[in-house]
């Protein structure tokens, strides 16, 4: 019998990354195995809808990040997202009450393995002092070349880790990553990351699995505009996306990601009264039949589209958004754009490829094609269990 947690923010864009909930309920189905996930008390609902036993928590090392200050140039703008990101996730008292109380849980369920999502901290702290096999979802394992520049996550981690009495071998300390020496589980594909000619062997690639490909839904003019469920408040960036929707013949689809959004919300962002406006979509109902889709470069997001074969483009706020962003425009099937350059008249060139080019369409279908053919959740459970034999000798 093996057992295995799940760990992550209690977030609804930190329990997929493509594919890390579906595999923890695969796994569920499969005799000889018994599956927890452990988080915050807000995504309890999915976790159970999963078929996975949920075991709250109070403390998950997550904090509400604070509002952007206002009037802020461009270049300070970049540097204020990038520490929101950081304070967010790596919070130094945060994380440690997390990590504590998690320990305790651990004592009593007795995992063999740990899976984590990539901000999980707790859950690498966790699994390295109590020397459980860990597993990291959603991010490949990076080469460590010599002579690396730190990030600037390394030295919270490196506090973090002297704080917890670990050594950090569950990290990329440089990086600033959590590092599995075992497993990294991946839900795109090899040459999704094409700008890291070097990964470490631990990472294998699942894509989506099946069920994502052959969509035959006709194509609308609705694009889809989002921030994910994190760095929610810039009403600039809606309101630019929607109205270079508009301009050019489109229909906007805005999804705030915060669950108090009301009938006033197109109003309170200063869009149209007319234009959609929600707090969230299930992107498995509403991503085949759109256009197009502009949006932060969260993994979660940025994967789901290209399941659907639906042509993007990723304005990037923080963290590894700017990876995505750096890759959609190679990669044929979008555009990132650097926020300052996120003017109306781009956003309306943008909102025009997403709406007419054929180019655009026909790559995205290629790439959704190539995910479907990686195998996907089931895959990796596969994987997972056979990597776990390993564990054990």
């Amino acid at each position: 019998m093996t057992r295995f947690l799940f760990t992550s923010l209690p977030l609804a864009g930190h329990i997929d990354w493509g594919g890390m909930l579906a595999t923890a309920g695969e796994l569920a189905t499969r005799p000889g195995h018994v599956v927890a996930w452990a988080s915050g008390p807000a995504i309890e609902p999915a976790i159970q809808r999963a078929g996975v036993e949920f075991l709250p928590l109070v403390h998950t090392g997550w904090i509400e990040p604070s509002p952007m200050p206002p009037n802020l140039a461009a270049d300070q703008q970049a540097v204020a997202r990038q520490q929101r990101a950081l304070d967010a996730w790596l919070n130094s008292d945060a994380v440690l009450a997390a990590a504590h109380e998690l320990d305790r849980t651990a004592a009593g369920w007795q995992p063999d393995v740990i899976v984590v999502e990539p901000y999980a901290a707790a859950g690498a702290l966790v699994a390295e002092r109590r020397g459980v096999s860990l597993v990291v979802c959603g991010r490949p394992a990076l080469a460590l070349p010599a002579n690396r520049p730190p990030g600037p996550a390394a030295a919270r981690i490196a506090a973090l880790c002297r704080q917890f009495g670990v050594a950090g071998t569950s990290w990329d300390l440089v990086g600033g990553q959590i590092r599995s020496p075992w497993l990294h589980l991946d839900f795109f594909a090899r040459r999704w990351y094409a700008d890291l000619p070097q990964l470490g062997p631990q990472t294998r690639f699942f894509g989506a699995g099946p069920a994502a490909g052959g969509s035959t839904t006709p194509r609308s003019k609705t694009i889809l505009i989002t921030l994910g469920s994190l760095f929610t408040d810039d009403p600039a960036f809606f309101r630019i996306a929607a109205g270079a929707v508009l301009a050019e013949g489109g229909q906007p689809l805005v999804v705030t990601g915060r669950r108090d959004v009301d009938s006033d919300a197109a109003t309170i962002l200063g869009l149209p009264a007319d234009v959609e406006v929600t707090d969230w979509v299930n992107f498995d109902a509403v991503l085949p039949r759109v256009a197009g889709i502009v949006h932060h470069g969260g993994v979660g997001t940025t994967h789901a589209a290209l399941r659907h074969g639906v042509p993007q483009v990723i304005v990037p706020h923080a963290g590894d958004q700017h990876a995505q962003a750096g890759r959609i425009t190679p990669a044929g099937a979008g555009y990132g754009v650097r926020p300052s350059d996120f003017t109306p008249a781009n956003a309306r060139w943008f909102a025009r490829q997403l709406l007419t080019s054929d180019t655009l369409h026909l790559a995205a279908s290629v790439w959704q094609a190539e995910l479907a053919a990686l195998g996907g959740p089931t895959a990796a459970a596969d994987s997972l269990q056979e990597v776990t034999v390993t564990f054990r000798k």
